[in-house]
């Protein structure tokens, strides 16, 4: 939809694709990893501290939605989505977190 969302540094940033400016930045989550979640117009980020985090993807503004502790220690692992089922890990250990379906 003519923007793109990635890390600025250690910052999560919203990128006009067209102009090339950056619209917004926010939420320090270090060198973290991130995931769309496109029908529901979210950003799943794996913090570099491990934890999960909901940003709404939107070109409006950052707005985190959820924040929660994952697994132990760093990571900078991308997290795996498989059917329903969220999957993350570092080099000592792994979770797994069974996501609501959105019934569609």
């Amino acid at each position: 939809e003519g923007h793109a969302y990635g890390f600025d540094g250690r910052f999560l940033a919203r990128i006009d694709i067209e102009k090339g400016e950056r619209q917004w930045k926010g939420g320090r989550y270090g060198s973290g990893q991130l995931m769309l979640l496109a029908d529901q117009a979210v950003l799943l980020v794996t913090t570099e501290k491990s934890e999960l985090v909901l940003v709404k993807a939107s070109p409006d503004g950052f707005s985190e939605l959820a924040k929660m502790p994952a697994i132990e220690g760093k990571t900078w692992n991308h997290p795996v989505l498989v059917d329903n089922l969220l999957l993350v890990r570092n080099g000592e250990e792994m979770a797994a977190y069974p996501l609501a379906s959105t019934g569609g």
